[in-house]
């Protein structure tokens, strides 16, 4: 049985469709930095509703095209912040024709967790940090689990955060030392759980850390890694972007090898928070996944539309 799933993914930064026609996958992005907007202002905007309910009518279309049996939509952090959120959600709904389901924290980290476990099964325990526009998401438990036994979510996402700790794209040194302070105090009861759980396995997940991994590599290599998943990032590293970026202008750092022009401006804020992130939870060095919700999401779909 050929089966045809589309998942809309409503994120912080970007909206995102992929669509499994069960021969190949189609995927499409439109960056809205809706997190920030939310940040600034508490909720959507007309500009923002506007944006968001062409976005997904786009997709939708194209869902349609692929002839797929079933469409879903997730909405992620800026949906929950933004005062308007679940009213917006709602008229989306009305407007594109779809049904979105808008996740609670932890199912959000929970859906990040039981991916990058489906990747590592020589794994006794695994943490994840995952990093995106609207949140800061820690999970931890043992792979003989099917949840993780730990769970927490920061609103500490890049785009959340821009407006107020970063200028232009700059972070001066003032406000990074408040913004790690701050950081460090909202971990404390995650760096507690996650120390007492033992040895864990620590991966990183979330298209920011994908765009600083690629970039920290490029430049050690002179080459862009052919594969992101599983390779190797540490503080010392995160530092050395930090002082990179504090010396660079916008255009010279979008003429840096590996560097994504669509997260230039956030990236300093996301190295900032990744790396005292990984400081509060004692880890020096983790590995990068490229798996996160939508891996768990379009499976369940897919075995959803097998047994209907």
């Amino acid at each position: 049985m050929l089966v045809r799933a589309a998942l809309i993914e409503m994120g912080s930064t970007s909206f995102r469709l992929t669509v499994n026609t069960g021969q190949e996958i189609d995927r499409r992005s439109h960056h809205l930095h809706l997190g920030a907007s939310v940040s600034s202002n508490g909720s959507f905007t007309e500009r923002d509703i506007a944006a968001a309910t062409r976005v997904t009518a786009e997709f939708m279309t194209n869902a349609k095209a692929h002839n797929c049996q079933r469409v879903i939509a997730v909405a992620t952090e800026s949906f929950r912040l933004a005062a308007n959120g679940l009213a917006v959600a709602s008229h989306i709904e009305r407007e594109a024709g779809c049904q979105i389901k808008i996740l609670l924290p932890e199912e959000e980290n929970t859906l990040t967790w039981q991916a990058v476990a489906n990747h590592f099964p020589n794994t006794d325990h695994l943490t994840t940090i995952a990093l995106s526009g609207g949140s800061l998401g820690i999970s931890s438990g043992s792979l003989g689990r099917k949840t993780p036994a730990h769970n927490f979510s920061y609103p500490l996402g890049t785009g959340v955060l821009a407006p107020r700790a970063s200028t232009d794209g700059y972070i001066d040194t003032s406000t990074r030392i408040r913004l790690e302070h701050h950081i460090a105090e909202s971990l404390k009861p995650a760096a507690t759980a996650v120390k007492e759980s033992g040895d864990s396995s620590f991966v990183i997940v979330g298209g920011m850390p994908l765009a600083m991994t690629k970039l920290i590599h490029t430049i050690r290599r002179s080459e862009v890694p052919e594969n992101l998943n599983g390779l190797g990032v540490d503080c010392s590293d995160l530092g050395h972007l930090i002082k990179t970026f504090s010396e660079l202008s916008i255009p010279a750092r979008l003429a840096l090898p590996g560097m994504s022009s669509k997260r230039c401006e956030y990236m300093p804020l996301g190295v900032t928070i990744l790396r005292q992130a990984m400081r509060s939870l004692g880890v020096h060095a983790a590995v990068v996944s490229t798996s996160g919700p939508k891996e768990t999401l379009l499976s369940r779909l897919t075995a959803e539309v097998r047994a209907a």
